[in-house]
């Protein structure tokens, strides 16, 4: 665990999402939540940007939205 220095106004506005977005998660797992969404984000604009690879990486979802699992109880 660390500090880390934030002003009052980016911390409160932290809270506020934290509180309203994420269900009054603590601002560490609202901050965790912000920056795993904005390296999604940044992952799809890398695959838009390289078309290849944006149609491999639909061909795989397909493929995997198709898999049929058993589940065994």
């Amino acid at each position: 665990m660390t500090t880390m220095r934030v002003s009052r106004r980016n911390r409160d506005a932290l809270a506020r999402l934290a509180e309203s977005e994420y269900r009054g998660v603590t601002l560490d797992d609202a901050l965790r939540s912000l920056l795993f969404e904005h390296e999604t984000r940044a992952s799809f604009a890398r695959l838009e940007a390289d078309p290849e690879a944006l149609r491999e990486y639909q061909e795989e979802a397909r493929q995997l939205a198709e898999v049929d699992i058993e589940v065994k109880e």
